[in-house]
């Protein structure tokens, strides 16, 4: 199970004798074998989501209609257990399933994973068990810190190279829990090391029990990914408290971006067209003061990005040779 690590080069016949294909823990959503982020502010509902996400790898079932690769799941938890319970126990209800009992396993407690002991315990517990992680979840990277400062490069890639040495040895995909700053729309907060370094990055943004799920990075992969909605969904669990009170939990749904007469915006490729500029700088700029949805100014360049490919795709707006673009007017 534990193998060891080590350095060294390879020829390009051997590069070459490696799959092309991307292998998927989620399909076009989360890759095997890698190293990711999860971000979103307080509430926003991204622990939900990806609990969601390990119960359906636990039993080898979609993710809402994306397949998954079964395997073992590792929750490294900082918050308390039964709230994690009632949360596991609403997917089950809402989705009408058992979760493996054999493949999904919680902490008893947060850990510092950036501290030499508090690694070798890790190392340890994984070691003690009888099949290897598929993915270990680490929710949330802030409360699995002792030594390491969120806004130090130094740190953050240091802490990232301590799971690429978990991902190696056990082939696994690992994601961290993060949060975003005061400020939602300067993304994942702390340092520029932590994006940098992983290998995709999803934003959750959400207010009144509704969320978005946006990937802003795939390094390897299209991150042309089509933003996912949410509701987080009260379940009465069918349980009594020793007060005599229904039970609940919660779990995510799927939902539909809203469209009532208020909240209905323009889509993406009309807002790009409204604020047009030659200058693909200036244009970019003009879409994200003009673009209202709560999410990063990072993701709301990767909007802008997407739609202004459309638009060429649609023949709205063409490329110069120069690099500048013009409106196509018999479009």
């Amino acid at each position: 199970m534990n193998q060891v690590i080590h350095y060294n080069f390879i020829k390009l016949n051997e590069l070459y004798n490696q799959p092309l294909e991307i292998d998927w823990l989620i399909e076009d959503i989360i890759p095997s074998n890698s190293v990711g982020m999860i971000y979103g502010a307080s509430g926003s509902g991204k622990s939900h989501i990806i609990l969601s996400m390990g119960a359906m790898i636990a039993n080898g079932l979609p993710w809402f209609d994306k397949d998954t690769k079964k395997g073992n799941v590792l929750v490294m938890a900082g918050e308390g257990l039964s709230g994690l319970a009632r949360r596991l126990k609403a997917i089950e209800k809402e989705y009408n399933l058992e979760i493996d009992r054999e493949k999904l396993h919680i902490s008893n407690r947060a850990i510092g994973l950036d501290t030499s002991d508090g690694y070798k315990l890790v190392e340890q517990a994984i070691k003690e068990l009888e099949t290897p992680p598929e993915v270990i979840i680490i929710d949330t990277l802030s409360r699995h810190l002792m030594e390491s400062e969120e806004n130090s490069n130094d740190d953050m890639a240091r802490f990232i190279n301590r799971l690429e040495d978990i991902r190696l040895k056990y082939g696994c995909t690992i994601i961290l829990v993060h949060h975003t700053g005061k400020s939602t729309s300067n993304g994942a907060r702390g340092a520029s090391a932590l994006k940098a370094n992983v290998d995709f990055s999803f934003e959750v943004a959400g207010k009144d029990k509704k969320c978005s799920f946006s990937c802003d990075k795939m390094k390897d992969a299209d991150d042309s990914i089509s933003v996912k909605h949410f509701e987080i969904k009260a379940v009465d669990l069918g349980l009594v408290s020793s007060k005599g009170k229904s039970i609940t939990g919660a779990c995510v749904v799927t939902s539909t971006a809203s469209t009532s007469s208020n909240e209905q915006k323009q889509s993406k490729e009309d807002l790009a067209q409204s604020c047009f500029n030659s200058d693909k700088k200036k244009w970019q700029q003009a879409y994200i003061e003009a673009c209202t949805d709560s999410i990063s100014n990072e993701s709301k360049g990767k909007q802008y990005r997407e739609a202004r490919k459309n638009l060429i795709a649609a023949n709205k707006v063409r490329e110069n040779e120069d690099g500048s673009y013009s409106i196509n007017e018999a479009a």
